[in-house]
């Protein structure tokens, strides 16, 4: 087993780095990617405990990114070199944005009743940053509300990101690509996908992201139906792109999914991380 799409408590999972690759370790999987949002802040950490245990590991990141008419797609990077300066540059303009942005964030959520302070904010962030990501752990550490996916859902998703808190897509392609990595297109089939396109239309802008540079799509994600399945492998064949999967793993603030498997017997076969590091050794 193998699992290229794995969140530590750096964003919205509850394990730590070191755990991650500790569980990878006793469950004797191949290869861990951590792909945590928008941040690099763990990677240093479970390398380390990588190098440690001798798990292959996979430096990497969930880019939220923008798309047309303000659709969100989550581009992973597998592989990236996270000292590249041109992945930094980016990467810290668009940290410094989302951490100027809290303050209205912040008087948005004070309108809905809910009265934060910004110091006490800073005590659940991880890293030199500060973004949204404290703020799930905040509210469910103060009891406003019962769990992580919850506070996105009715609090976080609703409220559009400021100026140059998200980075465009091309540019996204374009720092993965210059940093040594492969561009992963995540969970096509969802809200943050392409979730509401008829299957033409899914082709259409995979065609158009493909143009743009990306690389690679997930073919094993746990929530794909036979027909995603099916669909994604005509997609990946047609198009020459990379065939990447993971579990999309959050620990315990996404209990039905575990490290390298899943409901339903979902495993992702350890070929998809050969061909993977043959295409990052070119």
């Amino acid at each position: 087993m193998i699992d290229l799409h794995v969140h530590s408590y750096v964003s919205d999972g509850t394990d730590s780095p070191s755990e991650i690759i500790k569980i990878a370790n006793e469950k004797q999987i191949k290869a861990v990617a951590l792909t945590d949002h928008d941040s690099i802040e763990g990677i240093l950490e479970a390398e380390k405990e990588a190098l440690k245990l001798k798990v292959n590991f996979l430096k990497g990141i969930e880019i939220s990114v923008s798309f047309k008419n303000g659709r969100l797609l989550h581009i992973i990077g597998l592989g990236i070199d996270t000292e590249n300066k041109y992945f930094l540059k980016a990467y810290n303009n668009m940290k410094k944005a989302r951490e100027e942005g809290m303050e209205n964030l912040l008087k948005i959520l004070e309108k809905r009743g809910i009265l934060i302070n910004i110091k006490s904010l800073r005590e659940y962030a991880v890293g030199k940053y500060l973004d949204r990501q404290a703020i799930p752990k905040y509210f469910v550490e103060n009891r406003i509300s019962s769990t992580v996916p919850k506070v996105w859902k009715e609090y976080l998703d609703p409220i559009p990101y400021g100026e140059g808190e998200l980075l465009e897509v091309e540019e996204t392609l374009d720092i993965i690509r210059k940093s040594g990595g492969i561009s992963v297109l995540a969970h096509y089939h969802k809200n943050i996908g392409l979730k509401g396109y008829s299957t033409a239309e899914v082709e259409e802008n995979i065609k158009y992201l493909v143009d743009l540079g990306l690389q690679g799509i997930e073919e094993y994600y746990p929530s794909y139906s036979r027909r995603d399945r099916e669909y994604i492998h005509y997609i990946i064949d047609k198009y020459g792109l990379i065939p990447s999967g993971g579990t999309d793993f959050h620990g315990k603030n996404r209990p039905e999914v575990t490290l390298g498997g899943g409901e339903n017997n979902f495993f992702i076969p350890d070929s998809v991380y050969d061909n993977i590091l043959r295409y990052l050794e070119k």
